[in-house]
């Protein structure tokens, strides 16, 4: 990688999202509109949207199934999204396709029904060829929405495992070398990173041991969310935020230090964004 401009993530905080187990959603919408305006530098959440997308952009939104149930936070997250995009962005919901957000989580807001197939097409990803799901020929542009959770192959899953195996018609296929270099090559395919253009981590509740499964005794609130356009710089700190959580729970590291999983590099390496601390300006803001 270059030393060019540093790769830019906003994690914004609250000690007040929670009332009990529950999340308070204006809080969440909160969250998500300061996120929005620091990354972008606008002044409001919807002109940071029109930053992003134009008026002829079908919007995907790519959540994650895999231990939603148990995390319960996706259908919150959807709507926020959803809601902001429509009411701050002027974005008609028809114009917003939702994939893997759960049963009823956008209930009302008449968004685009994804689209259940398969292209018609494989790629050859110089590590193995497959389709992609329908919804990635659907929508022009992508908000990539990740949970934060440790993963038994590749150590860590978050920005950029959520693309590569979450868009393919069969991910199983690309679990070999601890999914590396299929995560890096996968999302560096054309339909991917062209689309691709922001990544919100969904740290509310983080998955710190035996992911990518989730189980209540392996969760640790952290009532955070992670913004940045670069995928792997979003990754390089969700993985130092993973460390931080396990080290609280006297947990040794995911690797020894300065180890970072290999798809980060592998990523970088493919042009896909920046994985060392001194290239990523990661900001913190408390709402």
């Amino acid at each position: 990688m270059s030393s060019a401009a540093p790769a830019d993530v906003v994690e914004v905080r609250s000690e007040h999202l929670f009332s009990g187990h529950a999340i308070r959603p204006v809080k969440l919408e909160a969250m998500l509109a300061e996120g929005l305006t620091q990354l972008t530098g606008e002044p409001d959440a919807g002109r940071a949207w029109r930053s992003l997308f134009g008026d002829d952009d079908i919007i995907g939104i790519k959540f994650n199934q895999s231990g939603a149930e148990r995390i319960g936070t996706t259908p919150l997250m959807a709507q926020a999204l959803v809601k902001s995009l429509a009411r701050d962005g002027g974005f008609d919901p028809d114009r917003i396709v939702l994939l893997e957000e759960g049963p009823n989580a956008v209930a009302g807001y008449r968004t685009r029904p994804v689209e259940r197939r398969y292209s018609q097409r494989s790629v050859d990803f110089g590590c193995g060829r497959d389709q992609f799901v329908g919804f990635v020929d659907q929508v022009t542009a992508i908000i990539n929405v990740p949970f934060l959770k440790t993963h038994h192959a590749a150590v860590m899953t978050g920005c950029l495992k959520n693309l590569s195996h979450g868009l393919v018609r069969h991910p199983a296929r690309f679990h070999a070398g601890g999914c590396d270099p299929a995560i890096g090559r996968i999302v560096s395919s054309l339909p991917v990173r062209s689309r691709l253009r922001l990544n919100v981590m969904n740290a509310i509740r983080v998955v710190v041991d035996g992911g990518p499964e989730a189980n209540e005794g392996n969760i640790e609130r952290y009532a955070g969310l992670l913004l940045s356009i670069d995928p792997v710089a979003a990754d390089a700190c969700g993985f130092d935020i993973l460390n931080r959580l396990r080290t609280l729970r006297n947990q040794p590291g995911l690797l020894p230090a300065p180890q970072v999983p290999r798809q980060l590099q592998t990523a970088a390496e493919l042009g896909l964004g920046a994985f060392d601390a001194e290239q990523i300006a990661h900001r913190l803001f408390v709402v």
